[in-house]
């Protein structure tokens, strides 16, 4: 049992400094990213963070793997955007994201077929299928089992082609091989390839299974250092205890000093009069009444030695109870601090996630916040088609359910883009970019609509192919100046305000569904990086006409 013991300890200290060393690494890889201008560079050293960061923080190695997915899309790296978006699944599984993991997943998939790599897409479909049967699927999980299997046929005939394709020369110079023999050889080849697949699968299994006992050993590392923590807590509060008992019987030694001098003083009296008597039978009487006198003296003293030893341990006795309550009412005082700064960071993450940070402190400092304008700020608005039609066809908490999935959906795709989430009217849905001290462009707000669009469309096929009603989203945008600020007292909001919030409204009323209308100070701004189509004038009250523009993609 020892030697387990000493065993764990020496794991344990082990684990801690590869977590360290890997930290290590991950800080001198992110030192290094900030000194890269080359996208290719840039693009791995986001991938090698993810990884590092796969088995200790899921969410930061989604949010670099993510980076390095849209740098592989910009580069046309078929096999990193493939890997990216295979590491960005699994971080969301960790975090039993199963919905935005799957929608990862089929990146990933889409990205390993366009670059003819058809083993990882039967491992991002396979993924995919495990997913599913997490949310209860079975449907998806079985589709997604046939689509693998299909790549797998599909991948063996390449190969099989490959081997029955040799050139003549070759075939000129080896062993004429009848077509039984050809037929047991590509059968041979074929239980080797299960064999391989099998093996890779087993290896995964595997894997996992170390990462959960790694993080099975973190929980038990943090155990141990909380329970040694404690035991150090204890011995400084015995010590304490044994300095007050120390205290206490230095008192009671003193007393038993004090007592035995008395006592020897007594002695010495008894022997005195003794002597005195034998010397003068004289005066006998009167030494006896001195001596009387003196015995009712010593008796007094006694009854007064006694009475401060009572008191004295009585005190002690006193002060024992007092020590401790005081240590109780500190642990009290201590437990209540913990609850109020706990409910202190709730209310502080609460009010986070209705305002923007520098907003949210100063509301925190000086009890209001100041209305401030934005010189160039990029608004959107989404709204769906055919809602109120749709929403007869479900229960209202289907309904409830379906809005907010899509906005949980389009939270994280924003957060993505670092664009501030303003509010939601019914199904309607609004955000904002630019508004803060650093300058601004509406590129990532254009990136984060078309990202939108995609996400919907890959739920509208799939709500297609089950016979469900599904949604579709007109989204528009507009740039310029805006007024932000805080409205009400009790239940307050942030909003933006001016024309440039009305235009992005009228974007999106006049947008068709599944697209993306931008108006024409947006297009000066990404002309250059998204590929764009001119739809015409709109009138706007106060405004003249404003061109418009569809965007089609990114260049």
């Amino acid at each position: 049992m020892l030697k387990k013991t000493i065993f764990l300890l020496f794991y344990i200290i082990f684990q801690s400094f590869c977590l360290n060393a890997q930290e290590t690494g991950v800080e001198a890889l992110e030192d290094k990213l900030k000194k890269m201008e080359e996208p290719r560079e840039k693009m791995l050293i986001f991938f090698q963070i993810a990884e590092k960061y796969a088995a200790t923080n899921p969410q930061k190695s989604s949010l670099n793997a993510h980076q390095a997915y849209s740098i592989a899309l910009d580069l046309g790296d078929d096999n990193i955007a493939a890997k990216a978006a295979y590491r960005n699944a699994e971080g969301y599984s960790q975090q039993k994201k199963y919905s935005e993991a799957k929608y990862r997943y089929n990146r990933g998939k889409e990205s390993a077929l366009h670059g003819n790599d058809l083993t990882f897409a039967v491992k991002c479909l396979e993924r995919m299928a495990d997913m599913a049967k997490f949310e209860g699927k079975t449907h998806e999980v079985n589709s997604y089992h046939q689509q693998a299997e299909e790549l797998r046929r599909k991948g063996q005939e390449v190969l099989v082609a490959g081997v029955s394709s040799i050139t003549p020369s070759f075939v000129n110079k080896a062993p004429p091989v009848n077509e039984l023999e050809m037929n047991n050889l590509r059968e041979e080849y074929r239980k080797q390839a299960e064999q391989l697949e099998r093996d890779r699968l087993r290896l995964n299994d595997e894997i996992n299974l170390l990462r959960s006992e790694k993080a099975s050993l973190n929980t038990t590392m943090n155990y141990l250092r909380q329970r040694e923590q404690s035991l150090s807590e204890q011995t400084q509060q015995a010590q304490q205890i044994i300095a007050f008992k120390n205290l206490q019987l230095s008192s009671v030694t003193i007393e038993k000093e004090e007592l035995s001098r008395l006592t020897d003083r007594k002695q010495k009296l008894v022997e005195s009069m003794r002597s005195e008597y034998a010397l003068d039978s004289v005066v006998y009487a009167q030494e006896k009444q001195d001596q009387k006198a003196k015995l009712e003296r010593a008796n007094y003293l006694r009854n007064i030695l006694l009475v401060v030893l009572l008191s004295s341990a009585v005190i002690g006795f006193l002060l024992l109870r007092r020590y401790r309550a005081n240590i109780k009412q500190k642990r009290d005082l201590e437990d209540k601090n913990g609850i109020i700064e706990n409910e202190r960071q709730r209310s502080d993450e609460l009010l986070l996630n209705i305002l923007p940070v520098a907003i949210s402190e100063e509301l925190k400092t000086q009890g209001k916040a100041k209305a401030r304008r934005y010189e160039t700020a990029s608004v959107m608005f989404t709204d769906f088609k055919s809602f109120t039609k749709i929403s007869e066809q479900l229960t209202p908490e289907q309904l409830v359910h379906e809005l907010d999935s899509y906005f949980k959906a389009f939270d994280f795709i924003i957060s993505q883009y670092g664009l501030e989430k303003i509010k939601t009217i019914g199904d309607a849905y609004m955000c904002a970019s630019g508004l803060s001290d650093r300058a601004s462009t509406p590129l990532n707000m254009v990136r984060a609509a078309l990202e939108i669009q995609e996400y919907l469309s890959d739920i509208k096929q799939e709500k297609i192919r089950t016979g469900e009603p599904y949604f579709e989203a007109r989204i528009g945008i507009n740039t310029g100046q805006v007024v932000a600020g805080v409205v009400g007292v009790k239940k307050f909001a942030y909003d933006v305000f001016g024309d440039t919030v009305n235009i992005a409204a009228r974007m999106q009323e006049t947008c068709e569904s599944g697209c993306v209308n931008i108006s024409e100070s947006t297009f000066k701004e990404i002309r250059y990086n998204f590929e764009c189509r001119y739809r015409g004038k709109l009138h706007a009250k106060n405004k003249g006409e404003i061109e418009m523009y569809y965007v089609l993609k990114a260049i």
